[in-house]
């Protein structure tokens, strides 16, 4: 990988190292979310999932908790738990008074609407009317499908969200290949938006292969039974460090219409992947001067992180 770093330009490999240090967490609105949290460098982007066991209001009070402590928050908001338009103003009022200025979007895993909103895109329609929403907007990205909606539909809702939305984010993908073949074809296609890259942080390979089988990752599911090595790996008595899927990624980071940044999805386990992708950042970026560019707006699309949240 240095090998890789030294024969590119300064500017491309500037652009990676900035994504390291822009790396998104993806925490859980459990017990343990704020212990979890504090084990982050200080101002670091979080983002707070949002699920129907859960509810609403637990995300919401943890992100404005989580922001009076000083970090980048982004709560996750589920179509599916926002009763009505009155409810979603009130949502957006609480953000706006706590100084979240960006959002998450999707449809979440009720299986019936609490409301009016069947869906991620009915939410981020309303939303991005309201006077007071969030100055950015997100919204997922599912390279390798959706076990329950057909490719197609997903693309079309993707084209109708990008017309709306600020950036996306992808499902947790295992290995490159998907991620960036599906970019690729995004690409081409027209889409603009920035594309945060959904990755798996370090992690016990067994707690893994749960989360993995229980969630349905469709061909990154199946390519855990196929490809003896990869099933290897999951199952040792050890940790999984995403080292090969990094090796994959690292030049489309570097690119203008590449990756933006990483969005890792964490489960709470953040002190060993904080500590991995510091070393990666460590290693990769010996040399950048990232302080300069971290204040100020680096990379088209992607957000500024606070000085103190840089690698």
């Amino acid at each position: 990988m240095n090998d890789l770093c030294s024969a590119m330009p300064p500017e491309q490999r500037l652009r990676g190292c900035l994504a390291l240090a822009r790396s998104r967490y993806e925490l859980l609105p459990l017990a343990d979310l704020q212990e979890a949290a504090h084990r982050l460098p200080p101002g670091a982007w979080v983002t707070v999932t949002c699920s129907p066991r859960h509810g609403i209001e637990r995300t919401l009070e943890a992100a404005e908790r989580l922001s009076r402590d000083g970090f980048c928050v982004v709560p996750h908001l589920a179509a599916r738990l926002v009763r009505d338009h009155d409810h979603l103003e009130a949502i957006a009022a609480r953000l706006s008074a706590a100084g979240i200025d960006d959002a998450f979007v999707v449809g979440g895993d009720a299986p019936r609407p609490a409301g009016d909103y069947a869906n991620g895109l009915a939410l981020l329609e309303a939303l991005s009317q309201l006077p007071g929403r969030p100055a950015r907007l997100g919204v997922p990205a599912y390279p390798e499908g959706h076990r329950q909606l057909d490719g197609a539909l997903l693309q079309r809702d993707l084209e109708a969200k990008a017309r709306i939305a600020d950036y996306a984010v992808t499902q947790m993908c295992f290995e490159s290949a998907p991620l960036l073949d599906w970019l690729r074809r995004q690409r081409a296609g027209g889409l603009a938006l920035p594309v945060y890259a959904g990755i798996p942080g370090v992690i016990a390979h067994a707690r893994l292969l749960s989360v993995a089988l229980r969630i349905g990752l469709g061909p990154s599911t199946r390519a855990l039974g196929r490809q003896r090595g990869l099933l290897g790996r999951l199952l040792r008595p050890a940790v999984y460090r995403p080292e090969g899927l990094m090796r994959g990624l690292w030049p489309s980071l570097e690119e203008p219409g590449g990756f933006a940044g990483l969005h890792v999805y964490s489960f709470n386990q953040v002190s060993a992947t904080r500590a991995w992708l510091e070393a990666l950042c460590a290693s990769y970026c010996a040399g950048q001067a990232l302080e300069p560019a971290l204040s100020s707006s680096a990379d088209s699309g992607a957000e500024i992180v606070k000085p103190a949240a840089r690698c």
